[in-house]
C-alpha cells in the first residue's frame, strides 16, 4: 500500500460546473452576455480554496467557444479543442512565474501586445490574471492602459484574495463579481460527493477552514504538524514553553500556513464564546479527539475580552506574510499575540 503521509490527496481537477457556491456569479456572467452588457474587465474577488480560478476558466472557455451550449462551453470546436490543449491563440493567462513573488511588468506588456491580435476564431481575445493583487506597482500602472481603452471583444478577467490590496483605479475599471464562500454543509457536501474516498473529510476541511480545494491538499502530516503547533500554541500560553525557542522550532514551515491555521482558531475562539458551543471537528478517531483536547485547553486559557483583538491583530499580519520579512521575528510576533491574550 502507497504510503499517503508526505503527499497530498490525488484529485481529478475538479469540474468547473461542480460548485454549487458559484452559481449565482454564474447567472450574472450569462444574464450580461444576453443583454450583450458584458464588461471588458470582471474582477473575481473571494477566499482562497474557493475555486475562483476554475470559474475563471469556465468564463473563459464560454467566451472563447464558437459554438456554446447555453453559454457552456460545447468542447468539441476547434477553439475548445486548442484550449484544451493549452494552444488557443485567443487565450492567454498571466501568474506568477516560477520562484517569482510578484507579476512584473514585462508580463503585462506582453498581454497588452496580446490583446492586439487579431482574433482567430472570430469570438473573444480572453486573458486571466491570477492573482491581480501579487502584481508590482509598475505592473499594475501598465494593466491600467488596456483597462482604460480596452480592445474591441477582449475580456480581461482578474482574480484576487484580498481587495484591499489592490489599487483603486484598477477596480474602478472592472466590475467587480464577489465569489462567495461555501457554507461547511456546501463544503463539507461537494468534498464528499466529488472525493468521496478521501478520509478524515471533515477533519481536513476543518484544517482548510471549510475552503474545499484547500482540503484536497491536506496530507496527513499537515494534520499532525498542525496539532503539534496547537500543543506548542497551549504550553506558551501556560507558560511551559518559551517564544524564542519555540519560535526556531517552527523556522522552517510555511508562514501563510501557521497564520491561517491561527486564524481559524481565533475564528473558532469567538464563535465558541458567542455561541456558548464548541465548533472543534466531530469525528471518532485518535487524532481528532488529540486536536480537540489541546483546542479546549488553549481556548480557556484565552481572557474573554481579548478574543476579537487577538483576532483582528492575526487578520494584520496577512499583509506581511508576501514582502520580506524576518521569519523567526515573525513568527515570535504571532506567538507573542496568544501570549499577550492568555494575561
Amino acid at each position: 500500500m502507497q504510503d499517503s503521509t508526505h503527499n497530498p490527496v490525488k484529485a481529478q481537477q475538479p469540474n468547473a460546473k461542480s460548485f454549487p457556491w458559484h452559481e449565482k456569479n454564474w447567472k450574472y456572467f450569462t444574464q450580461a452576455r444576453t443583454s450583450d452588457h458584458l464588461p471588458h474587465a470582471l474582477l473575481l474577488v473571494g477566499e482562497e480554496g474557493i475555486g475562483k480560478y476554475f470559474l475563471a476558466e469556465r468564463m473563459a472557455k464560454s467566451l472563447l467557444c464558437i459554438q456554446p451550449v447555453a453559454f457552456e462551453a460545447c468542447g468539441n470546436c476547434q477553439s475548445c479543442k486548442t484550449y484544451e490543449s493549452g494552444a488557443n491563440p485567443d487565450y492567454t493567462k498571466i501568474e506568477l512565474a516560477e520562484d517569482k513573488q510578484q507579476i512584473s511588468v514585462d508580463q503585462i506588456r506582453k498581454l497588452s501586445e496580446f490583446l492586439t491580435y487579431s482574433r482567430s476564431f472570430n469570438t473573444h481575445r480572453v486573458a486571466i490574471i491570477n492573482p491581480i493583487e501579487r502584481m508590482n506597482n509598475n505592473a499594475a500602472n501598465s494593466l491600467l492602459k488596456s483597462l482604460e481603452e480596452p480592445a474591441n471583444n477582449s475580456v480581461i478577467i482578474l482574480v484576487a484574495s484580498h481587495l484591499g490590496k489592490i489599487l483603486p483605479t484598477i477596480k474602478s475599471r472592472c466590475q467587480l463579481i464577489s465569489v462567495a464562500s461555501p457554507t461547511h454543509n456546501q463544503a463539507l457536501d461537494w468534498f464528499k460527493q466529488n472525493h468521496a474516498e478521501v478520509e478524515q473529510a471533515e477533519l481536513r476541511l476543518n484544517i482548510a477552514a471549510y475552503k474545499p480545494l484547500k482540503a484536497l491538499s491536506i496530507t496527513d502530516e499537515d494534520i499532525t504538524q498542525r496539532s503539534n503547533f496547537l500543543e506548542d500554541l497551549s504550553n506558551i500560553v501556560n507558560g511551559n514553553l518559551s517564544v524564542v525557542a519555540t519560535a526556531k522550532k517552527w523556522e522552517k514551515i510555511n508562514l501563510e500556513l501557521i497564520l491561517n491555521w491561527q486564524i481559524t482558531w481565533a475564528q473558532q475562539l469567538i464563535k465558541e464564546a458567542e455561541c456558548g458551543s464548541s465548533t472543534s471537528e466531530n469525528n471518532n478517531n485518535n487524532e481528532t479527539d488529540r486536536l480537540n483536547q489541546i483546542q479546549h485547553a488553549l481556548f480557556s486559557q484565552i481572557k474573554p475580552d481579548k478574543h476579537w483583538q487577538l483576532y483582528q491583530q492575526l487578520i494584520k499580519q496577512k499583509q506581511y506574510i508576501h514582502t520580506s520579512v524576518n521569519t523567526l521575528m515573525f513568527i515570535e510576533n504571532m506567538l507573542l499575540l496568544w501570549l499577550e491574550a492568555g494575561r
